[in-house]
């Protein structure tokens, strides 16, 4: 009978043990098991570190904590192709600073416990399952500066809390399902924002009241939006990237263009633009309703590296003697044009690798589809 008690007792004893060794462990630690446990899958490496009987997950598998605290400051899970649900408990990891979820399974709506994460300065979600809306409380974040929501299946609006934000500095949206239009409020100090692939609608915001002199990057593709480029623009002084594919753009584009100087890229194929090329600009323009000749001032375009698209479009003329100037120029696209000449300026490109002037009335071209440069090749 003593022997039989005293083995409960030990049983007992073990179990407190036990219980007391999960239950040492911090508030972030059982915030991450809850997490956890709502995987349909785990990986061999989170398995294998994240270990209930630890006082804190600052051992574990894509954690960070503080040296003086030991809670959690930095959680980053990402291309760990994870299949499970967004839980709001993360959200109890009060002093995360960044959070990294990206290349994952994760479903559900971004939880709007998300902020009570007042001291978060990256939230990457993107490339998951996410559906749902983006959360008006995304504006209590006040600290972040990056913000990856891209490749989802968030649906709404674009909360105009986000303005809130104002150190946000990357606004990655693209490719989800927005609606609704760009909000105004967006911050000044935002220096890359992609919306590209949603169903946006409305004016172009970018130049006036949302100020853009920081914007670095700027790309609004395979939307629906209403009217043309604003004139506005110009006042992005820092813009070296704009790309505007078929977003049903209208009217001409705005010599002001021209007053960005550190662009390099410009994309804008598949609008409905038109009117004549201002002087100022070129880049990609394929596919529009363009005439007159292509501009003189093509040659200052020196800092254009990889392509200059103008087919499909009314042009008509000699190609310019100054379009010899681009020396880093990779692409050349003037198909389908009625251009007329000589061909001989190309031979001042010596980084061209790809060229297309097919379908033009070129003096010289005897082969109705492609002339070869030396290095050029087909495109």
């Amino acid at each position: 009978m003593k022997m039989r008690l005293l083995v409960v007792a030990l049983c007992l004893l073990f179990l407190f043990l036990h219980l007391y060794s999960v239950s040492a462990l911090n508030s972030d630690g059982l915030a991450l098991l809850s997490f956890m446990s709502h995987w349909t899958f785990v990986p061999p490496r989170i398995n294998s570190t994240w270990i209930p009987s630890h006082s804190t997950p600052c051992s574990w598998e894509g954690v960070q904590c503080d040296t003086a605290t030991r809670r959690v400051v930095s959680l980053n899970l990402s291309y760990y192709h994870i299949p499970g649900q967004l839980r709001p408990e993360i959200a109890n990891c009060t002093q995360l600073k960044d959070l990294d979820l990206s290349y994952n399974y994760f479903t559900g709506q971004i939880p709007h416990s998300f902020n009570n994460l007042h001291k978060l300065t990256l939230l990457d979600l993107s490339i998951n399952l996410l559906t749902g809306s983006i959360p008006t409380s995304i504006g209590n974040m006040t600290q972040l500066r990056y913000l990856y929501l891209q490749n989802n299946t968030l649906s709404g609006t674009i909360p105009s809390t986000i303005g809130n934000c104002t150190q946000l500095q990357e606004l990655f949206l693209n490719f989800n399902q927005f609606q609704g239009v760009i909000p105004h409020t967006l911050n000044t100090n935002l220096l890359r924002f992609d919306v590209a692939g949603n169903k946006l609608t409305g004016t172009i915001p970018f130049g006036s009241s949302s100020g853009c002199q920081n914007l670095l990057f700027l790309d609004i593709s395979f939307n629906f939006f209403s009217g043309g480029i604003p004139s506005a623009i110009g006042n992005c002084t820092s813009l070296s990237q704009f790309a505007a594919v078929r977003c049903n753009l209208v009217g001409t584009i705005p010599s002001s263009i021209g007053l960005l100087t550190k662009l390099s890229i410009l994309h804008l194929p598949e609008n409905h633009l038109s009117g004549k090329i201002p002087p100022e600009i070129e880049l990609q323009l394929g596919g529009n309703l363009f005439g007159g000749r292509i501009p003189r001032s093509v040659g200052a375009l020196q800092n254009l590296i990889y392509g200059l698209n103008l087919s499909s479009n009314g042009l008509m003329g000699d190609i310019p003697v100054e379009i010899g100037k681009l020396k880093t120029l990779q692409m050349l696209d003037l198909s389908q044009n009625n251009l007329t000449g000589s061909i001989q300026v190309l031979d001042e490109l010596p980084s061209l690798v790809q060229i297309n002037i097919s379908y033009n009335s070129f003096q010289v071209v005897r082969h109705p589809m492609v002339w070869f440069a030396p290095k050029a090749a087909a495109i």
